[in-house]
């Protein structure tokens, strides 16, 4: 196994819990990025099933590498807007 970057950890956890509104996984996101009727039923999961719970979301593509992917892809997409934005506030 490779090792685990914490600091890559960090920023999506930070992510998962502070993202305001439109850094975090909308309808037309998973649309955008499974199509509409599948996207549709992603984004169900992911807010109605899994409760936006990264991980079990993860593990709901197991057999489906590619999606999974695209689903990782999307929350790195997501979680770069979070880091730009929160890089605006640092103070220097």
């Amino acid at each position: 196994m490779e090792t685990l970057d914490y600091n890559r950890l960090l920023l999506v956890s930070l992510w998962q819990y502070n993202h305001h509104g439109d850094e975090g996984l909308t309808p037309a996101l998973f649309e955008e990025t499974f199509g509409k009727v599948y996207g549709g039923h992603c984004y169900e999961k992911w807010t109605g099933y899994f409760k936006q719970n990264l991980w079990d979301m993860i593990a709901y593509f197991r057999s489906e590498k590619e999606n999974g992917q695209k689903f990782c892809d999307m929350v790195a997409r997501q979680v770069k807007l979070y880091q730009q934005k929160r890089s605006q506030y640092e103070v220097r």
